[in-house]
C-alpha cells in the first residue's frame, strides 16, 4: 500500500512538472563588436545543455541569435564570423556594389563623390551617411545558408525567435516575429546615420532596437518566460578623451539613452552573463578571437548555475520517444528520401513532442542543405500510427511574386532575376538576383525573400520602390598636374519614354573643362542592346616640356616650356551591345571639330573637321576603382577615319590596355601593359601621352608625346596594419615605357623606367594618394644612364 502511495505521488509530482514546466529565454543585447563575445556564451552554454525556449535577440545580438535560431551551433556561427570582412561592412567608402553594375554605371559611380535623388524634382534626400548594401547582403547571405533559410515565421525557427527594434513612427519598440529574417535584423541592427532606416511596413520605420530596449527582458517576459538568462555586451559609456570622432561621439549619444533602463531591466533577469571587455569597443571587429575566448570565460564562471538550470529544464521535460521517421519525396524522387532517411541519427528520448519536431526538421534540412538541395524544406510533418511521416518539398518550382511601389515598372524587375521560372532555384541565383536589383539605378529598398509555396515549389518574393526619376551627381579631384577639378551631372530617367536616359555633364578645372548633353538607351526593350548619341565640346591643356640647356646630359632637368591646348566639339553614336554587366562592345561614329592651338600664340588656331569609325570593347569587373582587390580591364579600339567627313584627313588609330588584379590576404599584385599605334597623319591632338602618377613615375603628366607608345607596370600593394583615420596601403611600383614620333623613330633602346612609392588612404571623400618616384633610362648607343629628378606627387578622388 505504501509502495502505491509513493508512486502515485511521483506520478503526482511528475505531472505538476510538467503542467508548471520553466519556459527559458535567452536575451542577447548589442554592442557591435562586442556582441562576438555571446558566442563563446553560447558555446558554454552548450556544454551545460541549455536549449533555450525563445531568443530575444537585439542589435548585434540579433544577428547571433537569429543565426542560432536558425539551426547553426555556436562553433559554425563561429566559423561563419571570422569568415566576415567587418572592415569593409562597416567602412564609410562607396556603398555602391560595382561588380553588378553595367559599366556605363562603374563609371558614372567612379567618378560622383556624391548623387543626390529627386521624383519629379522633389528630392530625396539622404537617409545615412553610408549605404546599407554591404551590410544588407551579408545579413542575406549569411542567413539564406542555414538551414531554415527559407522560413519567414520566426516561431517555426528550430528556436522561436523575436527581433528587436525601434519604430520610428511611434517612438515605441517593435517586436518582429515574421518577415524576411534577413531585412528583420538588419533593422535590429541599424545603426542610426550609418545605415539607413528599414521601411517594414507602410506605418513602421525601424532602427537599433537599442534606442528603446537595450536589454529587452520584458519582452521575455510577456513572452511567457519564467527563467531568463541575459548575455549583456553592452557597451559602457566612453570617457571624455575618447569621444574624438563623429561615430564615437554618435555612437555615445545613443549609449547616453539606451542606459536609463538598463539597471532595471537587468535586475528581473535570473541569470546574467556580462563578459569583461577591458578597452574592447563597438568596433573592434577584428579582435574576434579575444572576444570569443572572454565570452566563454565568463560564462565558464556561471557554468554551475547554467548546470543547475538545465537539470531543472530537464527534470520538468516529457522525455517522448524518438519515432520511426518516413520521409516521402513531393517529386517521387525515393533515393533522396531513403539517402535523408540514412543520414538522420536520432536519440531516444527529446524532452518534449515539440522539441523532437524541432530537432528532426533541423536534421532533414540540414541533410538537404549538404546533397546541394539549397532551397529544399520541410512540407509536412504528421504522426501516421507509431510513425513521423515526413514530406519534403525540393524548392524547385518557382513562382516570383512582385510587390512594387511607387509605380516602379515591372519590367525593370523582371530583367534583373538571375533565374527563369522554369529552373532550379540556387542560392547563387537568389543571391545575384539581390545583388542586380540593388545595383540597380531605378529601385530602391529591395527586399528579396525565398518561402515555401502554397502547395508546391519556392516563392520568390520582391518588394521595391523607386529611387526617384532624376539624379544630381558631384565629383571633385585635386592633383598636382590638373589643379582642383569639379564635375556637375545631370540625369533624368524614363525620358518620355520608359529606358531612355538624358544625361547633362560637365566638368571644369583651370587646365581641363568639359560639357556635353547626350540620351542614352542602356538596355533596349530590356535586352543587353545599347545606343547612345551625345554632343559635347571640351579643352585641355598639355605642358610642353623641354630639358634645361645648362644641366650635364645624364642629369637633366625638365622644364615647361610652353603650354597648348586640345580643343573639341562634335557629336558621337554609338550602338553594340553589354557583354553581361562589366563589358561592353561598341561600333562608334564621331564627327568632331579639333585644333591643338599654342596658348602663348597671337595667330589663331583654326579648328580641323574630323569623320571617323571607331570598334571599342571595354571590360571592367573591378570590385572598386582605387586599392581594387579582383577583377581585371581591358579596353580595345581601332578607329580610322572617314574621308568624306575628314576633309580629306587620313588616320587610323589602334591601342589596347589591360590589368589583372591578384590579391592574397593583405598583398594585392596588378601588372598591367598599353600599347598603341598610329601612322605619321595622325592629328596632334590625338597623340599618346606618356608619364604621370598612374602611369610612369619620374615623369609630369603628358612630359612625352608621340604617335607609338608601349607602356608595362608592375605595382605591388600592401594593406597596413594600422590606419591613418582610414585603411590605409603602401604600394611600390615599376614602370617601364617609350613613346615614339613616328614608326621609323622605333628603337627598343629608348624605353623609360620608373620606380616609385605610394600612401594610399581609402577616405569616404575618394582615395587619396601621396608619391614619390624617379625616372631612369639609358643614352642610345652607350651605357651611360640619365637619372631624372625625384617627383612628388599628389592626387585626392578618382579621375573626372
Amino acid at each position: 500500500m505504501r509502495a502505491i502511495a509513493i508512486s502515485a505521488l511521483l506520478c503526482l509530482t511528475t505531472l505538476t512538472a510538467s503542467s508548471q514546466r520553466d519556459r527559458i529565454a535567452l536575451v542577447l543585447t548589442g554592442g557591435g563588436a562586442r556582441g562576438l563575445s555571446q558566442i563563446g556564451v553560447l558555446q558554454v552554454m552548450e556544454r551545460a545543455g541549455i536549449r533555450p525556449d525563445v531568443i530575444i535577440g537585439c542589435s548585434f545580438g540579433s544577428v547571433v541569435g537569429a543565426l542560432y535560431a536558425s539551426g547553426h551551433t555556436a562553433q559554425e556561427i563561429d566559423s561563419i564570423m571570422r569568415t566576415v570582412d567587418w572592415d569593409d561592412i562597416a567602412s564609410l567608402r562607396s556603398d555602391a556594389e560595382r561588380e553588378y553594375m553595367f559599366l556605363s554605371q562603374k563609371q558614372e559611380s567612379d567618378q560622383n563623390l556624391l548623387k543626390l535623388r529627386f521624383n519629379n524634382f522633389t528630392l530625396r534626400p539622404p537617409t545615412a551617411i553610408g549605404g546599407s548594401a554591404r551590410f544588407s547582403l551579408l545579413l542575406q547571405q549569411i542567413l539564406w545558408r542555414t538551414p531554415y533559410g527559407h522560413t519567414t515565421l520566426f516561431d517555426d525557427l528550430r528556436i522561436p525567435l523575436r527581433v528587436v527594434a525601434t519604430n520610428l513612427a511611434t517612438g515605441r519598440v517593435a517586436v518582429l516575429d515574421k518577415g524576411n529574417l534577413a531585412l528583420a535584423v538588419r533593422a535590429s541592427a541599424t545603426f542610426p546615420l550609418r545605415y539607413s532606416p528599414v521601411r517594414w511596413s507602410n506605418d513602421s520605420i525601424l532602427v537599433d532596437g537599442g534606442l528603446v530596449a537595450n536589454i529587452p527582458t520584458d519582452v521575455a517576459r510577456q513572452l511567457g518566460a519564467t527563467k531568463i538568462i541575459v548575455v549583456n555586451t553592452v557597451s559602457p559609456l566612453e570617457k571624455p578623451n575618447a569621444l574624438n570622432t563623429a561615430l564615437s561621439i554618435a555612437d555615445q549619444a545613443l549609449m547616453s539613452s539606451m542606459k536609463l533602463l538598463d539597471s532595471a531591466r537587468l535586475a528581473v533577469a535570473d541569470i546574467v552573463i556580462t563578459p569583461e571587455l577591458g578597452g574592447l569597443t563597438t568596433f573592434d571587429f577584428e579582435q574576434v578571437d579575444s572576444l570569443v575566448t572572454l565570452g566563454a570565460r565568463c560564462a565558464e564562471q556561471q557554468f554551475a548555475a547554467l548546470q543547475a538550470l538545465a537539470q531543472l529544464q530537464n527534470a520538468q521535460s516529457e522525455h517522448v520517444e524518438a519515432p520511426a521517421v518516413r520521409i516521402i519525396s513531393l517529386d517521387g524522387d525515393s533515393a533522396l528520401a531513403s539517402a535523408v532517411t540514412s543520414d538522420m541519427t536520432l536519440p531516444k528520448t527529446f524532452p518534449s513532442t515539440d522539441i523532437r519536431e524541432r530537432e528532426i526538421r533541423t536534421q532533414v534540412l540540414r541533410s538537404l542543405r549538404s546533397r546541394g538541395i539549397e532551397h529544399g524544406f520541410v512540407r509536412s510533418m504528421s504522426m501516421q500510427g507509431a510513425d513521423l511521416v515526413i514530406t519534403i518539398d525540393r524548392g524547385a518550382l518557382i513562382t516570383t511574386s512582385l510587390r512594387l511601389h511607387d509605380d516602379v515598372d515591372e519590367n525593370e524587375v523582371r530583367r534583373e532575376l538571375a533565374y527563369a521560372d522554369t529552373d532550379t532555384l540556387s542560392f547563387s541565383g537568389l543571391v545575384r538576383t539581390w545583388q542586380n536589383l540593388n545595383a540597380s539605378d531605378l529601385l530602391a529598398e529591395v527586399d528579396v525573400r525565398a518561402e515555401p509555396n502554397v502547395d508546391r515549389g519556392t516563392l520568390v518574393t520582391i518588394a521595391a520602390r523607386s529611387q526617384g526619376n532624376q539624379s544630381v551627381g558631384l565629383g571633385v579631384r585635386v592633383d598636382n598636374e590638373r589643379y582642383t577639378q569639379g564635375s556637375l551631372q545631370l540625369t533624368q530617367e524614363s525620358f518620355f519614354v520608359p529606358g531612355l536616359r538624358l544625361m547633362a555633364r560637365g566638368s571644369i578645372s583651370e587646365r581641363i573643362g568639359s560639357l556635353s548633353l547626350g540620351m542614352e538607351m542602356p538596355r533596349i526593350a530590356g535586352s543587353l542592346w545599347t545606343a547612345t548619341l551625345r554632343a559635347y565640346t571640351s579643352f585641355r591643356n598639355v605642358w610642353i616640356y623641354t630639358n634645361r640647356p645648362d644641366r650635364p646630359v645624364h642629369a637633366p632637368l625638365p622644364l615647361r616650356t610652353d603650354e597648348f591646348s586640345e580643343d573639341r566639339h562634335g557629336a558621337r553614336l554609338s550602338a553594340g551591345r553589354q557583354l553581361e554587366r562589366n563589358g561592353v562592345v561598341l561600333a562608334e561614329l564621331r564627327y568632331e571639330n579639333l585644333r591643338y592651338r599654342d596658348l602663348n600664340a597671337t595667330a589663331r588656331t583654326p579648328f580641323q573637321t574630323i569623320g571617323t569609325v571607331r570598334g571599342i570593347a571595354r571590360w571592367d569587373d573591378r570590385d572598386r576603382i582605387a586599392f581594387a582587390t579582383k577583377g581585371r580591364t581591358i579596353d580595345l579600339f581601332a578607329e580610322t577615319s572617314v574621308l568624306r567627313l575628314s576633309n580629306q584627313v587620313s588616320f587610323t588609330k589602334l591601342s589596347a590596355a589591360a590589368s589583372s588584379v591578384f590579391n592574397s590576404g593583405w598583398l594585392t599584385i596588378t601588372p598591367s601593359g598599353m600599347i598603341g599605334a598610329a601612322d605619321r597623319t595622325l592629328p596632334q591632338a590625338e597623340l599618346f601621352s606618356l608619364g604621370g602618377q598612374d602611369m610612369l613615375f619620374g615623369m609630369r603628366e603628358d612630359q612625352i608625346r608621340g604617335r607609338q607608345i608601349l607602356v608595362g607596370n608592375l605595382d605591388v600593394r600592401a594593406k597596413l596594419p594600422f590606419k591613418i583615420f582610414f585603411d590605409t596601403y603602401l604600394s611600390v611600383r615599376y614602370d617601364f615605357g617609350a613613346v615614339w614620333e613616328n614608326p621609323e623613330f622605333i628603337k627598343l633602346d629608348q624605353f623609360r623606367q620608373g620606380i616609385g612609392a605610394t600612401l594610399g588612404i581609402d577616405t569616404p571623400i575618394g582615395p587619396v594618394n601621396v608619391s614619390i618616384g624617379q625616372c631612369f633610362y639609358r643614352l642610345p648607343q652607350t651605357t651611360r644612364i640619365v637619372i631624372e629628378p625625384v617627383l612628388l606627387y599628389f592626387s585626392l578622388g578618382a579621375r573626372l
